[in-house]
């Protein structure tokens, strides 16, 4: 039986949000328990996980230790490998006065050297010309229209300050399509518009497309969307080996799943062109395999 004990990071969707815990496995034959903390619009929630292990399915419930009679649900996972768990959590609200029962795509890394994207990957760049924050030949990440309000809301500016919005309606004069918004550029390095000492200043609330990095979407000659990773010689992607880069791609299925109703304007030429048009990119599979 695989050993899950240890320091875990899970995300999941929730309001079209996207949430990251820090999750401390405790594991004793096929019994497993778990402290999970998440950071919730600022505020520090602590819960217990309690569940069993059977032929590579771990299921189980959590409680808020704050008060029990508030919060409490279910998580059910698949053992994917002995570093990466998939599966659901339902979060159901025990206060008479709500309702609630939300379920949720839910997934699990062990927090290791080879964590990419959302987690460890990027914290460890500390290249002052890091290539996809401060380098003119990477595209400028696309932001959605909900991801631009909280950003601005969070930070108290204007999405025009630090965003220029795509109108493809207007551009295509086609009332079918739908605006993005395109990071800005700060005038004097042309790094992101949040990119401050060598490191992101918006990394808790930073767009899906600087989440998903090195992974992205792009259409391709056959009329089919397809998840694609970017090579570079300036970034730790370099290092990591194809497979661990497969199998990490499925940390991209959920906030892919946000990004569906945009999959015609995210791919558009107009947006991302640089690294394409060098084709600095491998496919991993169709979009539609993933789901």
């Amino acid at each position: 039986m695989v050993d899950l004990s240890g320091k875990w990071i899970s995300s999941f969707i929730q309001n079209n949000k996207i949430y990251n815990e820090e999750v401390i496995f405790n594991q004793k034959d096929n019994k497993i328990s778990a402290d999970i903390t998440l950071n919730f619009e600022g505020e520090m929630c602590k819960y217990k996980f309690n569940g069993v292990i059977s032929n590579k399915v771990i299921n189980g419930t959590y409680e808020y230790l704050d008060n029990c009679d508030i919060e409490s649900g279910t998580i059910s996972l698949k053992i994917i490998n002995e570093n990466f768990l998939y599966g659901v959590t339902t979060y159901i609200s025990t206060d008479k006065n709500n309702d609630d029962v939300i379920q949720s795509p839910y997934a699990l890394f062990r927090n290791t050297e080879n964590d990419l994207g959302t987690f460890n990957l990027c914290q460890k760049c500390v290249n002052a010309k890091a290539t996809c924050c401060s380098n003119l030949e990477v595209d400028s990440p696309m932001i959605l229209p909900n991801e631009a309000k909280e950003i601005a809301k969070s930070i108290n500016l204007e999405i025009n300050d630090f965003a220029n919005c795509i109108d493809f309606s207007k551009m295509y004069k086609d009332n079918s399509f739908k605006s993005l918004y395109q990071m800005k550029r700060q005038d004097k390095s042309n790094s992101c518009y949040f990119y401050k000492d060598c490191k992101c200043s918006i990394y808790n609330i930073r767009p899906i497309d600087c989440r998903i990095f090195p992974y992205d979407i792009k259409l391709e000659k056959d009329g089919n969307y397809y998840l694609v990773y970017y090579l570079s010689d300036n970034c730790a992607i370099k290092n990591i080996s194809l497979d661990n880069l497969k199998i990490v791609s499925y940390n991209t299925k959920w906030f892919l799943r946000l990004l569906l109703p945009y999959l015609r304007e995210w791919t558009d030429p107009y947006c991302s062109n640089k690294l394409t048009k060098k084709e600095n990119y491998k496919i991993i599979c169709k979009i539609e395999d993933l789901f």
